[in-house]
């Protein structure tokens, strides 16, 4: 019976196939009707809503029934996911060396999302190892993974000799300063990768110095996250140092790494040079007035402002570019003193559109050199902000520039 059932199945015409497959989802057609045989594999080749596919995302509730190893294995033959999406799937030792054999195939996958899934050592390893054959994919995701020593090894390896990976995501791996020079060691004889995330790695100054080092080399990386780490001033000292000369990092995240004045000041130090930073975050730091002022007297003096892209932002809560657009200093604690430096500033200011003050502990003073600064700067046409015991005739000012300015879009607490 079971031989005539697949004889019957096998001279179906393929528009009863069509309407059988209409019916089916994709992981049901890719996990049990494709690869049965030549036939099938023809015809489900041509369904125009199977070909079409090119993002898997095993992440979605229909995946949760079928055994990941049958997907992956499925993918092996697979000529049109390109983009595989598997967080928060458990994904083991069997799956990553499944995962890792399949990266060594001729593939088209070129986006590979596994964050979040616990991969061990072992399994990363593995990846990592298959990363130096494979000649497709751009962007891989791991975080929340283990990789340490042992796997930031491996991964230096493949930085080393692949030439496509473009995005390599790496958050929470346990890499530790000694895993975070093995990997900026590499970078110094890459030329393909463009961002690396390192946040929440354990990474301290010698971690940050040996990144440093690669700076100073590496002609390709435009994004770097180092937030959530401990490299403190001597590591922000030591980036600062290479951003002197680095000539294509254009996106910089050093937020929450224990940076205090000194930090701060040799980062205000590099700005006056670094003509290609356009991204910049401080924040969570402790660089407080007097680091938030020398960064806004680099702004001041930098001679390579002029409009060469109106679309970057500065977070300086805090983030830096050239053009000036989006000043963000929310919880930052600047008080009146810090709003009196902002204050100052705008009135000389022809590209700032977007401020955020709140919750900075501004009372009458510093509300009052805002307020007066807004007579005089014509770009700013949103501004968030909370005054604390601010008296009424303060706010009455303030509302007062709003009226004059409908075009503002203000808000107040």
């Amino acid at each position: 019976m079971a031989n005539s059932t697949s004889s019957s199945l096998l001279k179906l015409p393929v528009e009863l196939v069509y309407r059988i497959l209409e019916n089916l989802d994709y992981l049901t057609i890719l996990c049990s009707v494709h690869n049965v045989c030549t036939r099938l594999n023809m015809i489900t080749d041509a369904y125009p809503a199977y070909k079409t596919i090119d993002t898997l995302d095993l992440s979605a509730d229909r995946a949760v029934n079928i055994q990941l190893t049958r997907i992956i294995d499925a993918l092996q033959h697979n000529t049109t996911v390109t983009t595989l999406v598997g967080r928060d799937h458990r994904v083991g030792d069997e799956e990553a060396a499944r995962i890792a054999s399949i990266l060594q195939q001729k593939t088209v996958l070129t986006t590979l999302d596994l964050r979040n899934n616990g991969i061990s050592v072992e399994g990363t390893k593995q990846i990592a190892d298959a990363l130096q054959h494979n000649e497709t994919l751009t962007t891989l995701d791991l975080c929340w993974s283990q990789i340490g020593v042992d796997g930031a090894r491996r991964f230096a390896d493949a930085l080393r000799h692949n030439k496509t990976l473009t995005t390599l995501h790496l958050r929470d791996t346990g890499l530790g300063d000694e895993g975070a020079a093995l990997i900026a060691d590499a970078l110094k004889h890459n030329t393909t990768l463009i961002t690396l995330n390192l946040r929440y790695n354990r990474i301290g100054a010698v971690g940050a110095t040996g990144i440093a080092d690669a700076l100073k080399h590496n002609t390709t990386l435009t994004t770097l996250d180092l937030s959530v780490n401990a490299i403190d001033d001597e590591g922000a000292t030591q980036i600062a140092d290479a951003l002197k000369t680095n000539k294509t990092l254009t996106t910089l995240d050093l937020r929450s790494n224990e940076i205090d004045v000194d930090g701060a000041s040799r980062m205000a130090d590099a700005l006056q040079e670094n003509t290609t930073l356009r991204m910049l975050d401080l924040s969570v730091n402790v660089i407080g007035v007097e680091g938030a002022t020398k960064i806004i007297n680099a702004l001041k003096d930098n001679k390579v402002i002029p409009n060469q892209c109106s679309t970057t932002v500065f977070y300086f809560s805090f983030f830096f570019t050239q053009t000036l657009t989006t000043l963000i200093l929310a919880n930052n604690h600047i008080g009146n003193e810090g709003a009196t430096e902002i204050a100052n500033a705008l009135p000389h200011n022809k590209t700032l559109t977007t401020l955020d003050l709140t919750n900075n502990r501004i009372r009458n003073d510093g509300a009052r050199c805002i307020t007066d600064a807004l007579q005089h700067n014509t770009t700013l046409t949103k501004l968030n902000l909370n005054f604390e015991n601010v008296t009424d005739d303060i706010r009455n000012q303030f509302e007062e520039r709003l009226r004059q300015n409908q075009q503002r879009e203000m808000a107040v607490c």
